[in-house]
């Protein structure tokens, strides 16, 4: 799939309908408190008597946090190969259930569909559905991509 000798995988090497399982990664309450005091210091996310007071029994991840994990594990299994220009913006993002301690994410990512830029023809834009799972195949978080990715070359 690496479109030169680079080692880069560019625009005109990536097919929609190409899913790819990003690997998975596991949130220790430790995590989850570290991450929110730092970004989102709600209650439900950092004081676990509070936490188990409310609604969800117990301390959840911010979303925020799972978004930011899920863009590791993308970076690692995807985006660190590809000739990427920068992120266009995320659409439709949607956290469908709370990520708990203990709870193992896994990434998929599947190209929904790539265009040439019409603004500057040397990139392309990758439109894609990222979708999140904890270990019971639960989905915890889904979302709509699209980054600008340079082309190999001229046409």
């Amino acid at each position: 799939m690496n479109g030169d000798d680079d080692g880069q995988t560019y625009f005109d090497d990536i097919e929609a309908g190409t899913v790819v399982s990003c690997g998975s990664t596991t949130v220790s309450e430790d995590d989850i408190v570290e991450f929110a005091e730092q970004f989102d210091p709600l209650d439900i996310h950092t004081d676990p008597e509070a936490a188990a007071a409310s609604q969800h029994g117990g301390i959840i991840a911010s979303g925020y946090h799972t978004l930011s994990l899920s863009v590791r594990l993308l970076v690692d299994e995807i985006r660190s190969e590809r000739a990427v220009v920068g992120g266009l913006g995320i659409d439709d993002v949607r956290w469908h259930e709370p990520v708990r301690p203990g709870d193992t994410l896994t990434v998929e990512n599947e190209v929904l569909d790539t265009r040439v830029s019409e603004s500057n023809p040397e990139t392309g834009i990758v439109h894609e559905a990222i979708t999140v799972t904890n270990q019971d195949g639960v989905t915890v978080l889904s979302l709509e991509n699209r980054e600008l990715v340079e082309r190999s070359g001229p046409d």
